[in-house]
């Protein structure tokens, strides 16, 4: 399945990252780690493993955890998320 909003996250992330460059290195940097981990989230999803997944997202940052959480609900459904995730909106 492609996971579109997921995507969207990832592409916006990395627009947000390149409006940085040149601007504020640390903000470019924290925004490409958080995309790093949104590629790393889509990466497991794309390989099945959903129980390495779930460990991911728990870990992640607040702000990017709920993105990451809240694409997947849009892209799979609320019942998939927690049933696999753990995660209920």
């Amino acid at each position: 399945m492609f996971l579109e909003n997921l995507y969207k996250l990832e592409k916006s992330l990395w627009n947000e990252m390149v409006s940085y460059e040149g601007v504020d290195k640390e903000m470019a940097e924290f925004t490409a780690a958080d995309r790093n981990d949104v590629i790393t989230a889509k990466d497991l999803y794309k390989a099945g493993e959903y129980e390495m997944l779930k460990g991911h997202i728990d870990y992640l940052d607040t702000y990017i955890r709920e993105g990451v959480v809240m694409a997947f609900i849009a892209d799979l459904g609320a019942d998939w998320v927690e049933a696999n995730l753990g995660w209920s909106v």
